[in-house]
């Protein structure tokens, strides 16, 4: 290992020169040759017998590299701008010769530009990049990114792997490695932070399959300039305070079933899809009012799922929103199991998340057993063997199943939701509009009366919809493991389902054909926004780019389909059925079901939203008479806001509110410091963060090849979206404007199979891949061109050849 001597002075050279410094400090640097152009122009063939002889080997191969000086500087790092070329037989002339004028070609033609040659390293098992602060804002990490796959050196740096990503704080102590692997990496950037005290590195290294550690580049961070100062001590002063938080919250509580909890941003009420992974404070504590405080847990109660404590779904740890799992889980069991089996079941499916993280935003089909569907013994019995005793499985399994023909039956919950729904619309009609001459007392009342009714008839209902929304599609997932529907047959039935926004799509096309005003289209749809809960998200109404240079809706995305069972799917649906002990619907009233579930969630999320967004302008009026603006009030806590209705502030309303934006800033500022992962399983991974690869949901089963384009809550509609795959983060609602555009495909990071743009996408028969994660969605989002291959459940890149499968 090496250890800097406290005499030496390290200064950054070339690329080549700094690799020379390097190797001489003990530094395991591959053999190295380096020349400028002066001196090959003076004498090339002098310069090739010298490269021969530095590298004499009969089987060595050797890359020939960039080492200008315009690369790797403090102020640019000019990566990949230069050429390299790889995998050179050093004693043919011709090859070598053209590999150095190649690279000598791709510099400006500086004299003193260099040519560095090395030996290629094979039994590469590991290669990647170690950044020791986060790039974009210097957090106090080291980013490593690597490929254990491909075994390339040039796979991450190129582009052209299947890169994996691990944040891990620079405070950490070794033993909390899991990994030999990672804590050689990351021995290697703190040996080399000692070497270069204070200065933010970029290194570049391979691990081979005897367990040795290569060192290919070492290079300043060239953003550092843009960094906040403090940003190090934020995140160095919270940390451990967040690792004891997330302790001592996981452990065992009261009323609880299950040893510990699992805490995930997808699962369930996924925030990281609805409000982001880093939302801020009024929109993370508007979720919290009207869902998962309470209303998540009623809603299951309401259809005979187990009646919860106490207990809220959603915590914040760094200001970040996660799903407590083991919660989540709770209300997954039917009411009335035993205690003794439920713990079995909580744990089991604790345990089998912990052990796939990849299932953490499928847990509904993957993980939990929520309904009694036809293939839900098949299921259970692969998943947990032996977990409960033949009397436990047995009632449960009856318990489930009760509450399964419960809920399917036409006049159960389901039906019920549809009717507080249809209140709602009703009181809607009456709302007072905000106006001039309000006062703020009267602006929070009108706000108040919104949310109360936005939370009882409106995301209470939903929530329930929601819940059948899952039952319908388990369902027909398990019709087609059994052979009563083809995947073919239930992408049609998901096509012939009449949503509000098909609708929508509808309307908008005759706007644009001049067939209906653009005032009546407002007034049913102006409330939209793509972020639901963000003040800072103009509705439609307020876009005056809405119908801005756009083009009909292409024949492919509103065909009109029709559904009716086969005889032959009739008969095979129906003893399906009855062999599971389903005895509440006969094929075609599932079909019914089915259907009047997968709407029903859209046309609920539709109704409530406009009583939020209602509200969310009355808040920013509310802020207008206080003296705050938009981006002000954002940073307020919804109870905050409501009790200053009840109780008296001080004289000065606006300094009070004032000094909570600041507080409030100050934890946006946190949750965006702070690297968490898509799971925390324990504390420790507070401090050792890797970041999951998602599989996406596929959607359809076409294919298509087009030009990419990422749209943000910001763009404008009159982007050029025509026969593009479009990149959106989220799976919300406000984003249906993209589907009055002819797009070819969409791709999110967030949402999982029965999200909003997933129910969208199979309705228009249009080649989705939903919630495929940060790494998989920067890279495609990023790229020029990609081929979205839904049949095949295949996602590339077209400009770096990187498939997820």
């Amino acid at each position: 290992m090496y250890v800097a001597e406290s005499n030496m002075n390290y200064e950054f050279g070339t690329k080549a020169e700094t690799l020379e410094v390097l190797k001489k400090a003990g530094f395991n640097v591959p053999a190295l040759y380096y020349f400028s152009l002066a001196e090959w122009e003076q004498n090339p063939l002098s310069t090739i017998k010298a490269v021969q002889q530095a590298f004499p080997g009969d089987e060595e191969r050797i890359i020939v590299r960039s080492s200008s000086l315009a690369e790797d500087s403090g102020e640019a790092s000019q990566a990949g701008a230069f050429e390299s070329i790889m995998d050179i037989n050093p004693r043919c002339d011709v090859s070598l010769r053209g590999a150095i004028e190649t690279v000598f070609a791709s510099y400006s033609g500086f004299s003193e530009d260099q040519v560095l040659v090395q030996p290629m390293v094979r039994n590469i098992e590991v290669s990647g990049v170690i950044m020791t602060r986060c790039l974009q804002d210097g957090s106090p990490y080291c980013v490593i990114n690597y490929d254990d796959e491909s075994g390339k050196s040039d796979s991450i740096t190129g582009g052209i792997g299947v890169s994996k990503t691990i944040y891990i704080y620079k405070g950490v102590e070794n033993e909390d490695f899991d990994s030999l692997r990672v804590r050689k990496m990351m021995n290697l950037a703190r040996e080399l932070e000692s070497v270069f005290p204070g200065v933010p590195l970029d290194i570049e290294f391979a691990l081979d399959k005897e367990q040795v550690m290569h060192l290919f580049q070492v290079r300043r961070i060239c953003t550092s300039q843009h960094w906040k100062s403090n940003v190090e001590n934020i995140v160095s002063e919270k940390i451990s305070f967040v690792e004891q938080y997330v302790a001592r919250y996981l452990e065992r509580r009261t009323g609880v079933f299950g040893e510990k909890s699992i805490l995930g941003v997808m699962p369930d009420w996924n925030p990281a899809e609805i409000i982001g992974v880093t939302p801020r404070p009024l929109a993370a504590s508007l979720y919290r009012e009207i869902i998962t405080r309470k209303n998540w847990s009623r809603a299951r109660e309401e259809m005979g799922y187990r009646k919860m404590p106490p207990e809220e779904l959603m915590i914040l740890v760094a200001g970040r929103p996660y799903i407590d799992i083991r919660n989540s889980f709770n209300s997954f069991l039917p009411e009335g199991v035993a205690s003794e089996a439920a713990e079995k079941i909580i744990n089991g499916w604790l345990e089998f998340l912990d052990r796939h993280p990849q299932y953490h935003d499928k847990v509904e089909f993957e993980v939990a057993s929520t309904i009694y569907d036809p293939c839900f013994e098949e299921d259970f019995k692969a998943r947990y063997p032996d977990l409960l005793s033949v009397d436990e499985f047995r009632e449960y399994k009856d318990k489930l199943l009760e509450l399964t023909n419960r809920n399917l039956h036409p006049d159960g919950s389901l039906q019920h939701a549809y009717d507080r729904i249809a209140q709602l619309v009703t009181l809607q009609k009456d709302y007072p509009e905000f106006k001039d001459g309000n006062s703020i007392f009267e602006v929070l009342a009108m706000v108040k009366k919104q949310l109360e009714d936005c939370s009882e008839l409106g995301t209470l209902p939903f929530s329930v919809i929601a819940r059948h929304g899952f039952i319908a599609e388990t369902f027909l997932r398990a019709l087609i493991r059994k052979q009563g529907l083809t995947e073919e047959r239930v992408d049609v039935f998901k096509r012939s389902v009449k949503t509000v926004s098909g609708e929508m799509s509808r309307d908008f096309r005759q706007v644009c054909a001049g067939e209906l005003s653009r005032k009546r289209f407002l007034e049913k749809y102006g409330h939209l926004r793509p972020g639901t809960y963000d003040i800072l998200s103009p509705r439609y109404l307020d876009r005056s780019d809405l119908f801005a240079d756009a083009v009909e809706v292409h024949d492919g995305q509103i065909e009109s389909y029709k559904f009716h069972l086969e005889s032959a799917e009739k008969d095979s649906i129906n003893r399906i059925l009855l062999e599971a002990g389903i005895v509440a619907v006969d094929a075609d009233q599932f079909m019914e079901y089915a259907a009047k579930a997968i709407a029903g969630r859209e046309y609920a999320k539709f109704i409530f939203t406009r009583n939020l967004s209602n509200a969310l302008e009355g808040i920013a009026y509310w802020g207008e008479l206080v003296g705050l603006d938009r981006q002000e009030v954002s940073f307020l806590n919804l109870p905050d806001i409501l009790d200053s209705l009840f109780s008296q502030l001080d004289d000065n309303i606006r300094e009070y509110f004032l000094a909570l934006v600041g507080k409030g800033k100050h934890q946006y500022e946190l949750a965006n410091s702070f690297k968490l992962s898509y799971l925390i399983r324990s504390a420790k991974d507070v401090y050792i963060v890797p970041q999951h690869r998602c599989a996406p949901n596929f959607i359809t089963t076409r294919k298509v090849e087009a030009p990419v384009i990422r749209v943000n809550t910001n763009s404008v509609e009159s982007q050029d979206l025509d026969g593009c795959v479009v990149c959106i983060e989220s799976a919300d609602p406000g984003y249906d404007w993209v589907f009055t555009r002819s797009i070819a495909g969409l791709v999110t990071k967030y949402g999982g199979t029965n999200s909003h743009m997933a129910i969208r996408c199979a309705e228009y028969g249009l080649p989705a891949a939903i919630g495929c994660g940060e790494l998989l969605f920067d890279k495609i989002s990023s790229a020029k061109r990609c081929t979205l291959d839904a049949g095949q459940q295949t996602l590339i890149s077209g400009s770096s050849n990187m498939e997820f499968n």
